[in-house]
């Protein structure tokens, strides 16, 4: 056991050492995005354990989370016993990062960019590595600004550092930035993490089909090195069953989700992935099953609210209740964080419920985090609330790029709608159904009502059946 741990703790130091970590930690968006990019050095340990290994490297999983708490011991006593370590720091910075996105400790991330950021005073130069890991702490706090002033700081500008910057730009909905900057990487030798970046970008501007090919590309390249930690590579997994939820791929996004489990058993983003799946089938009790794995990990708005909805479809009105309730504590808890879920403005929009909140929350993410889905849920919260002038205005931003994505098309053409913009509803609505006939547990449906009020023809119903 003790050889177990050591091998475990040598090669997540290489991996740091020798490589830009998983520094792009929650700079993609609602989901807390890893990137993982592989030097030289890692792929030669990757050989190697190929060579000794007696079985598929697909088949196993880099059990690094299981020792996590204990690494970090580790370095937390060699950065006591050697306080001007910018080295010993960054690997105990980079281990935090990890941590946090296993278990969720919010403490870790601040405890992480405090030790970023005393090996940046300690080594302000030649130490980009720690410049993207405390980029990637203030992003966590929705710091995105920050982390960007970060990053343009550094004194190196490094391909690594460039992917994540680009990662940032997409959060602050500056895609004309995002484009220039991976059109400057484009010579570049690619990697996974820099594909999972372009595969993002690509989702975000209509390019769903390139999006979902890249990003499986890159999920066969990361399950093919042992190395890669298992937190990650669910990661990747979790991404490709997002898209092929996007595209109305139901079986196979379940497959992927699964499969991120499988990998990393506690993904609180594959339980939350397969529940929103299970809701938009009805499949209530399989709802109520998953979410409840998933909060007993972490309570996300997100995942309690899918719970909600499963109790309140079986008939448990109380049980309803009591989640709401836990929403409540939840959302208390993330306003002193400083941190504002626009899952909880759209959670407050779809229940109809404090509407002038979700309104103020959409606002408020609109100025820190101007990306479309900001947008969207500007332009949902402001049509709940009546205010259809804002709404069409946050519509128009929201879909100005031809996202793929069936709810945003909805929301879209439902403001249309009720602005007696009859093309306009009829088109988003359409494309809506075309692109995810299932998108969702009511607006699916409410879709082709309102398309059928406005084309009442049976081949328009047909075509998006």
């Amino acid at each position: 056991m003790h050889l177990r741990i050591l091998w475990v703790l040598v090669l997540t130091s290489l991996l740091v050492l020798f490589r830009p970590c998983d520094t792009q930690a929650l700079s993609l968006g609602y989901t807390n995005g890893k990137l993982g990019t592989y030097s030289s050095a890692v792929q030669l340990l990757s050989v190697n354990s190929r060579q000794i290994l007696p079985v598929k490297q697909s088949d196993l999983v880099f059990p690094d989370y299981l020792q996590r708490s204990h690494i970090i011991r580790v370095y937390e006593e060699k950065v006591a016993q050697s306080p001007s370590s910018s080295i010993f720091l960054r690997l105990l910075a980079d281990q935090y990062l990890r941590r946090f996105r296993e278990i969720g400790d919010i403490d870790d991330v601040l405890r992480a960019e405090q030790a970023a950021r005393k090996s940046l005073a300690l080594q302000p130069r030649h130490n980009q590595v720690s410049s993207m890991l405390l980029a990637s702490a203030l992003l966590s706090q929705h710091q995105f600004r920050e982390a960007l002033d970060v990053l343009n700081n550094s004194s190196v500008d490094n391909p690594n550092i460039v992917s994540l910057r680009a990662s940032i730009q997409m959060e602050l909905g500056d895609y004309e930035a995002t484009h220039q900057l991976l059109q400057n990487l484009a010579q570049e030798e690619s990697n996974s993490g820099h594909n999972a970046v372009v595969a993002r970008y690509l989702e975000l501007t209509g390019n769903l089909a390139s999006a979902r090919q890249l990003l499986d590309e890159a999920m066969q390249e990361m399950d093919s090195f042992y190395t890669t930690s298992a937190e990650t590579r669910a990661w990747f997994h979790v991404r490709a069953g997002d898209l092929a939820f996007a595209a109305g791929d139901f079986a196979l996004s379940e497959q992927r989700y699964r499969e991120a489990l499988d990998l990393f058993p506690r993904h609180i983003a594959a339980f939350t992935g397969l529940a929103r799946l299970y809701t938009a089938q009805h499949r209530w009790q399989d709802v109520l099953n998953i979410a409840n794995q998933g909060i007993e990990l972490m309570p996300l708005v997100e995942t309690l609210s899918y719970k909600t909805d499963a109790q309140l479809a079986l008939g448990d009105q109380k049980g309803a209740a009591e989640t709401e309730d836990l929403i409540g504590v939840v959302a208390y808890m993330s306003k002193v964080k400083g941190i504002y879920d626009r899952a909880l403005a759209v959670y407050y929009i779809e229940h109809g419920i404090n509407l002038t909140e979700a309104l103020q929350i959409a606002r408020g993410e609109v100025a820190v985090r101007d990306d479309v889905y900001a947008e969207d849920t500007l332009a949902w919260a402001a049509a709940a609330n009546g205010q259809w002038q804002e709404a069409q205005r946050a519509a128009q931003r929201a879909t100005r790029f031809g996202t793929e994505d069936a709810l945003l098309q909805f929301h879209a053409g439902m403001i249309a709608f009720h602005l007696g913009k009859r093309e306009e509803a009829i088109k988003r609505l359409t494309q809506a159904l075309s692109l995810n006939p299932q998108f969702h547990h009511k607006y699916a449906d409410e879709a082709r009502q309102v398309l059928a009020h406005l084309v009442p023809t049976p081949n328009v119903m047909e075509s998006s059946l």
